[in-house]
């Protein structure tokens, strides 16, 4: 037999935004895993240094750019 359902879900509209709540968490979760999965990059501390020291670095025209006179 299985137990009793809590108060608050015996009505049905009440069942629905349970569920409804349920799969938006486990929608926001999946996302999170999808973007925050472990695949940042690492780099050492001479390559921060080397950029916090440098934030700006001048940008170089490719190659046969008419904007390189």
């Amino acid at each position: 037999m299985k137990p009793p359902m809590p108060d608050f879900l015996q009505h049905p509209l009440a069942r629905e935004i349970a569920v409804a709540i349920a799969i938006k968490l486990l929608v926001i979760a999946a996302i999170f895993y999808a973007f925050f999965d472990g695949c940042a990059p690492h780099p050492d501390a001479g390559a921060v240094a080397e950029r916090l020291a440098n934030p700006h670095p001048p940008v170089q025209s490719p190659p046969g750019s008419s904007h390189a006179d």
